[in-house]
């Protein structure tokens, strides 16, 4: 059947290749033509734990994995045990081990024939190839791409899997979509996605301090940091990280930090020097459960307020949440854009699902984004300059950056003049604070729009923000109901005026959030009057799936 979705997961303890074997398999399904969404869940261990990779995928989009398992394989006895509620009646379950609950695959046996124990997961992907009826020769190329060492071995090892399979599963095969490959696509995770918007949007510094979920995108630009003539630096702390960003953005580079939810408290003092030097630079926050340490490789949107919030005193910042890996690129590049235009910090919220999850996209390095760089001037100056001139209706003054004849200013932490110098003068602090704030209203015209997805003339109205995008749209699929729609906020602070309107026009609105106190609800609430008709809530560290949304909507 046309768009039907099918789910592999293979688990076992860290140390195995889960996810490596799980990507491989993924990258094998987008090379002969399907769509492809994945999650994978790991506890903070190297090694032992329980570690899961699962991939959904079809003839058509997939924009999210499903909860519902056909295929599972564990490389390790009983990892199968956790995710029994997972399978369907059909499902089937492949280990090494004799329990009339799974398939006998004899791994260890196997393994030992191709060579090494390690070889369990490249066995696994030739069983699945053969129950997929994929094509075998186009499978093998792709391994021996995505395996430049030891790609005797790993070949060995898939053909193992692939002939018990064939001799052992012929009446297990599934039936699945025939397609042909669909070029120009490519496989990236949210993090990736943002490096890429990064690199197309000509970003010059990058700096971050490790910390998971965001560490993604340090390695993903530091990785192609010579071929873009790029800097990435990764320094002693968060504070370090933040101070030389906020430094280069000064010497006119176009330039982000990334990190999540503790590393930010670190980074809340130089928010706030950005607001009021004037300095554009952006922050890119990949949630995980707090507080404190919290759970370090799970995900949540507990964060929002805290972001919208940051920083002492009151001045413009610009809050935006993708939903998905094209998002996560889109607003990259336009992040980049919004610091230099806006003069201000600009945060972009993720988390460890968008940032840690790959989907089916299409190739962000054929992208050309518009650049823009925003009143600079980068010639002499002949007539007075002043860096922070009040009289534009729109908060943003000119800016100059170090060299330039005629530019010169200062940069001052205190609250300043026109050309930098402290002042305490309370009718020069008055017209400074209204200058930095009239930025707000320009933001509107320039930040992502709300974005609204089924009928026009809805009745129940969902909202949302971030990485539940995807398994709403995908849980509005399986209900087909003809008067429901959902509200995405892609711009979270300013709220553009177009949230209050189209929220009144239903009769009952459902909001969804990874968290426990639904805190789009409270800055809806400080925004105007709104009352929700019913909250669905998750805070165990794991996303929504498509299913369990599907039955709250019923």
């Amino acid at each position: 059947m046309k768009g039907k979705v099918t789910t592999i997961k293979i688990v076992g303890p860290a140390g195995l290749g889960i996810k490596t074997s799980g990507l491989l398999l993924s990258h094998i399904l987008l090379e002969q033509g399907y769509s492809v969404h994945d999650y994978s869940e790991y506890p903070s261990l190297i090694r032992g734990g329980h570690n899961t990779y699962q991939l959904s995928f079809s003839s058509t989009e997939v924009k999210a994995p499903f909860y519902q398992v056909n295929l599972l394989f564990s490389l390790a006895k009983n990892h199968f045990q956790p995710h029994l509620a997972e399978m369907k009646s059909k499902s089937l379950i492949f280990s090494d081990e004799q329990n009339p609950k799974v398939k006998y695959l004899p791994l260890e046996k196997l393994a030992k024939k191709a060579g090494n124990p390690v070889f369990k997961n490249t066995i696994c992907l030739g069983v699945a190839v053969f129950l997929l009826d994929l094509n075998y020769s186009k499978s093998q190329k792709t391994l021996k791409n995505f395996f430049p060492k030891k790609v005797k071995e790993n070949l060995k090892a898939f053909q193992l899997g692939y002939e018990y399979a064939s001799k052992n599963y012929s009446s297990l095969k599934l039936k699945i979509d025939r397609l042909k490959n669909k070029k120009g696509l490519t496989f990236n995770d949210g993090n990736e996605a943002f490096g890429w918007g990064f690199l197309k949007g000509r970003g010059d510094f990058y700096a971050a301090y490790p910390m998971t979920p965001s560490t993604g995108t340090l390695h993903f630009l530091a990785a192609k940091a010579k071929e873009y003539k790029i800097n990435v630096r990764h320094a002693e702390d968060e504070i370090g990280v933040a101070n030389m960003a906020a430094g280069a953005a000064f010497a006119g580079a176009r330039s982000a930090v990334g990190t999540s939810g503790g590393g930010f408290a670190l980074m809340s003092e130089c928010i706030s020097f950005c607001g009021i030097t004037e300095i554009g630079m952006v922050f890119y926050l990949v949630q995980r459960v707090g507080p404190a340490t919290g759970m370090p490789t799970w995900t949540a949107q507990g964060d929002l307020l805290f972001y919208v919030f940051s920083g002492h005193g009151e001045f413009p910042k610009i809050v935006l949440a993708p939903g998905d890996q094209e998002e996560s690129f889109e607003f990259g590049w336009k992040a980049l854009n919004l610091a230099e235009n806006l003069q201000t910090p600009i945060i972009v919220i993720s988390d460890k699902f968008l940032g840690e999850s790959s989907k089916t996209t299409p190739d962000f390095n054929q992208e050309k984004p518009t650049i823009n760089r925003g009143k600079l001037l980068d010639k002499k100056i002949f007539k007075g300059f002043a860096r922070y001139e009040t009289k534009y209706a729109c908060g943003r003054s000119y800016r100059t950056i170090p060299g330039v004849k005629g530019g010169e200013f200062l940069a001052n932490s205190y609250e300043h003049d026109k050309q930098g110098f402290s002042t305490e003068d309370p009718q020069k602090a008055t017209q400074m604070m209204e200058k930095r704030m009239r930025k707000l209203k320009t933001a509107l015209r320039i930040t992502p729009k709300p974005q609204l997805y089924g009928p026009k003339n809805y009745q129940r109205l969902i909202i949302s923000w971030g990485s539940t995008k995807g398994p709403i749209l995908e849980a509005m699929k399986l209900a087909g109901d003809q008067k429901l729609a959902f509200l995405q906020i892609r711009t979270l602070w300013p709220l553009h005026s177009e949230v209050k309107k189209l929220i009144n026009q239903a009769k009952k609105i459902i909001i969804i959030e990874n968290n426990q106190t639904s805190q789009l609800t409270t800055l809806l609430k400080a925004q105007f009057d709104f009352k929700p008709t019913k909250k669905i809530l998750k805070f165990n560290g794991r996303p929504f799936f498509p299913e369990e949304l599907y039955e709250q909507f019923k």
